[in-house]
């Protein structure tokens, strides 16, 4: 792994996330943990500096809130010991008809797994172009390829971060600076159950471990590739989609969500 100075991770406090904080610390990678549950945060910060000698810090922080957001972003804006990785992982879906959901539920889903990832990306990359060096890791989704009924929002938002990083990707790459991003599929995480999607159909193979879906990501942004697809199920899963009429991608997905 390419070695980084200091790293933001956001939704650190655990799945994926707390899994690029533990690829990072081995590394020797200095860290700031960001995330709402500050006990979590905290408890993890305390293992990695004592495991990996690497200075840990913690920033508890609603990114749904621009309130939350605001110490996050001036931290990503500092030239001194400047971050020289920004990994947004913070998200999460929400499952339902979208007609039938809370707007508000549905509006703040947005801003975590959009307007954040937005705006910490435009905090930070101007110091990275300047300095000719650093990375952005964005996290999306495998459901960035599938507009899955019963998933609309959280479908959308996963698109959005796959073409925004993209673009940035080609925009930013002659300076040195490398822009990704990563589409894990299911993953076993707390993220299912938080959002009350039923994965039981899921055959067993089609899983990975957090830890692997991490690496898979930071191999990605250290090596500058724009788009990370982790593990052989996935990669043939796309490979189909690509080839696949939407309106049969739509039904399927939409069988799946009823199940």
């Amino acid at each position: 792994m390419a070695r980084y100075s200091l790293a933001l991770v956001t939704g650190a406090s655990s799945g994926i996330g707390e899994h690029f904080a533990r690829e990072l610390a081995a590394a020797g990678t200095d860290l700031i943990l960001v995330a709402r549950r500050a006990d979590l945060l905290t408890a993890l910060a305390e293992e990695l500096a004592a495991a990996y000698g690497v200075r840990a810090d913690v920033l508890v922080a609603d990114l749904s809130d621009p309130d939350g957001r605001a110490p996050i972003e001036q931290r990503l804006t500092a030239t001194i010991d400047p971050v020289d990785l920004l990994v947004n992982n913070a998200g999460y879906g929400t499952t339902g008809m979208f007609a039938e959901l809370p707007l508000d539920a549905e509006l703040a889903e947005i801003e975590v797994n959009v307007v954040a990832m937005v705006r910490l990306t435009h905090a930070v990359l101007p110091g990275m172009i300047e300095r000719g060096r650093g990375g952005v890791l964005n996290v999306a989704s495998s459901a960035a390829l599938t507009p899955a009924p019963g998933n609309a929002t959280y479908c959308a938002t996963k698109a959005y971060v796959t073409a925004f990083t993209e673009a940035l990707h080609g925009e930013v790459k002659r300076h040195g600076v490398n822009v990704s991003v990563l589409l894990p599929g299911l993953t076993r995480t707390d993220f299912q159950s938080n959002a009350h999607y039923d994965a039981n159909w899921a055959p067993g193979f089609a899983w990975q471990r957090p830890d692997e879906v991490a690496r898979a990501g930071l191999a990605a942004v250290n090596s500058g590739r724009a788009v990370c697809i982790p593990g052989a199920t996935n990669k043939a899963v796309a490979a189909a989609l690509r080839l696949t009429p939407r309106s049969v991608i739509r039904g399927i997905a939409g069988r799946l969500a009823a199940h």
